[in-house]
């Protein structure tokens, strides 16, 4: 789903300033770690000023993922704030003694009545969230034998394995013993 704002009102007018609100239940990441498990709002404002319009605004929601080490999902709170300098496109070429590309690293270029946020949002949200996800800071993550979840208990499994370089000192040792 687009989230897109209508400023074709504050496009044309000069000091004007335009709130808006946006809720949605489905939003795509474009990364399958998240999912949304409670509606994503967004709250923003335009303001006209200049040859520029000016963005900012906040969203919130929760996400959720896996776990890095046990695989269980896990619920993540989500609070971000963004801003962009919006130009219109064909105002790109005021900034001519720009290098190609400066423009587009500093302003937000749209180029009609209807502004698309769904880039600068998933942006926003994925700037926030953990690059490793963890239910909790002590977790003890999957037997790498049995592959249960070890914060449920421990496993049978004997973890202890030789260092294959070691191996021959082992069998060594085993023929002294008899």
């Amino acid at each position: 789903m687009a989230l897109e704002l209508d400023i074709s009102r504050i496009r044309s007018v000069k000091g004007s300033e335009e709130h808006y609100h946006l809720e949605t239940a489905v939003f795509d990441f474009m990364d399958d770690d998240w999912q949304l498990v409670k509606p994503l709002v967004i709250d923003a404002e335009i303001s006209h000023q200049d040859k520029f319009l000016y963005l900012k605004g906040h969203a919130n929601t929760a996400v959720k993922g896996n776990c890095s080490r046990c695989l269980e999902q896990v619920v993540v709170p989500v609070e971000c704030s963004f801003a962009e300098q919006l130009l219109y496109t064909k105002d790109v070429s005021l900034f001519s003694h720009l290098a190609v590309g400066e423009v587009e690293e500093k302003y937000f270029i749209y180029d009609n009545d209807t502004l698309e946020i769904t880039d600068i949002i998933r942006e926003s949200i994925l700037a926030v969230l953990p690059l490793k996800i963890l239910c909790k800071d002590d977790c003890r993550g999957l037997c790498p034998k049995c592959g249960k979840n070890l914060n449920q208990g421990q496993c049978d499994c004997d973890l202890h394995e030789v260092d294959p370089r070691l191996a021959i000192l082992a069998k060594l040792k085993e023929t002294e013993e008899v």
